[in-house]
């Protein structure tokens, strides 16, 4: 039985769409996704399942931040470009490179701008088994960064197939409905395009301790994000100067601390506001659950991260 069994020959075609639905797909995978950047956002994403896989294709007009789980038994294999700052797990996304996790990693992802990312997903006992017989040795892999190299600039190109792929077989709906040999024939030329492109050998660049402090705040950051943070306490408690920290945070995330606090802050009451009964909760009630207290500087300042004023959401909610 395959992992994807259940979403035998689905296919997901969003176009250009709001972020609304954006975030109704990703809870198909139990993902949360906030919007990091400000702005009018537009979305689209294509996905096909196989017996044994699921191959998308994703773009976001606007930073993001994504967290979540992945399917059971599976792995998931990412490839990840933005105009911005993009990282996982607290570390930079570099160009030729694989994110890659099992059901046991949280999915932790954030760009400072917008952002493509293609995505394999594929059950683990399938893939460990072609592995073992395409390279006669186990899997493995960086488990601590979660990162595979690809070889030497190929990551736009891998980008660039696995697009063409997803776009290509989105034609083929009876197919994937109705023809079992043709799954196998694709799950094969995916596991091809994976295999060919890998660098087993190739080791990752040296993680800087200024990565990890500004990872380390912007943990805290999450942890604490309805709290009033003051950042030269924290530079204090910490052994940080503030303009160090200022210029790690930036150079990681693409955004100073506190424009990650305040933006993270608000991607949570916008999720809040779609997963509310208008008829039961007010705007002002889940501002202030969220730390707000200022309602007037509040709605100026979600209108421009959103382009609509938070009644607007909380009428609409539809999640």
């Amino acid at each position: 039985m395959g992992t994807f069994e259940n979403l035998l020959g689905h296919i997901i075609d969003l176009e250009f769409t709001t972020h609304e639905s954006m975030i109704n797909a990703a809870l198909l995978w139990d993902l949360e996704e906030y919007q990091l950047d400000s702005g009018s956002f537009k979305g689209t994403m294509n996905a096909v399942h196989t017996l044994h896989t699921q191959i998308a294709s994703t773009f976001r007009s606007n930073g993001v931040f994504i967290k979540g789980e992945i399917p059971k038994n599976s792995y998931l294999f990412a490839s990840v470009e933005s105009e911005g700052k993009i990282t996982h797990n607290g570390l930079n996304i570099l160009e030729d490179e694989l994110i890659v996790l099992n059901e046991n990693d949280q999915v932790d992802f954030t760009a400072s701008s917008a952002v493509n990312d293609m995505t394999i997903a594929i059950d683990k006992d399938f893939f460990d088994a072609a592995f073992k017989n395409y390279f006669n040795e186990s899997f493995e892999y960086d488990t601590l960064n979660k990162r595979i190299q690809l070889k030497e600039n190929t990551g736009t190109v891998f980008r660039y197939v696995v697009k063409m792929m997803v776009a290509e077989l989105m034609l083929q709906g009876s197919k994937l409905q109705n023809d079992p040999s043709f799954h196998e024939k694709t799950e094969e030329e995916i596991l091809q395009l994976l295999f060919e492109n890998m660098d087993l050998y190739k080791e990752r660049k040296k993680v800087l301790e200024s990565e990890l402090n500004a990872d380390k705040i912007r943990q805290y950051i999450e942890k604490n994000y309805k709290m009033n943070i003051c950042f030269s306490e924290l530079c204090c408690s910490n052994k940080l100067s503030e303009r160090t920290l200022r210029l790690s945070f930036k150079n990681l995330f693409g955004l100073s601390p506190k424009q990650y606090h305040i933006s993270y802050r608000l991607g949570k009451i916008h999720h809040a506001f779609l997963r509310a009964n208008s008829n039961l909760e007010t705007v002002e009630s889940i501002a202030y659950d969220y730390g707000f207290t200022h309602m007037g500087r509040f709605s100026t300042t979600y209108k421009y991260m959103f382009g609509n004023k938070p009644s607007y959401t909380l009428k609409n909610s539809s999640l």
